[in-house]
């Protein structure tokens, strides 16, 4: 799966909305689209400042950031892509 994969959902928990993410577009812009207020940097997986908590959902991690035994409560929102439906805390 690339940055181009299968849309998904993001529910984010501390604002309480729910963004769909489209093919070819990133969960960080789908964030910064729908008002939520992200860090961001290099945009390309390496950095870790778009890192957001993962509370439940599949996700396919193309960071190059988190460890393996993050990647169950972490998530970087530039590059990795949810698969169906995924609960984010911010």
């Amino acid at each position: 799966m690339s940055l181009f994969g299968e849309p998904f959902t993001a529910k984010c928990l501390k604002s309480g909305i729910t963004v769909e993410v489209a093919e070819g577009q990133s969960l960080l812009q789908a964030l910064l689209d729908a008002g939520i207020s992200m860090d961001y940097s290099c945009e390309g997986g390496v950095c870790g400042t778009c890192v957001v908590p993962l509370v439940s959902g599949q996700v396919e991690h193309m960071d190059e950031f988190l460890m393996d035994d993050e990647h169950d409560s972490q998530m970087i929102t530039c590059v990795s892509r949810g698969e169906g439906e995924i609960e984010i805390d911010v």
